[in-house]
């Protein structure tokens, strides 16, 4: 699984390059098919992504808006995997500026 304290979250590239690679993890061990029925491995996938959510919404407050717009929808995206919602029903006031 993808090392959080790895990412380097002043970097854009970095940040879009990270999420995928969850999601990409994600899909692969069916967490999206599986969601009634969590494995270990899908609760821990769950603690890493809001790792990154948060650490995310912390550098997207900080990006340029056109930076901060092509991070958006992959944020939201591992939102989905992190809590099971769309970051606009969340308590995300950073992020839901953009969105």
């Amino acid at each position: 699984m993808i090392d959080i304290s790895k990412i380097d979250f002043s970097d854009t590239t970095a940040v879009r390059d990270s999420a995928t690679r969850l999601f990409i993890e994600a899909n692969e061990m069916r967490l999206f098919i599986d969601e009634d029925h969590p494995t270990p491995r899908h609760l821990a996938m769950r603690r890493i992504a809001r790792q990154w959510v948060t650490r995310a919404a912390d550098a997207i407050s900080r990006m340029t808006p056109v930076d901060a717009r092509s991070v958006t929808d992959l944020y939201g995206l591992i939102h989905r995997i992190a809590y099971g919602i769309p970051p606009l029903t969340s308590n995300q006031p950073n992020i839901n500026i953009l969105l």
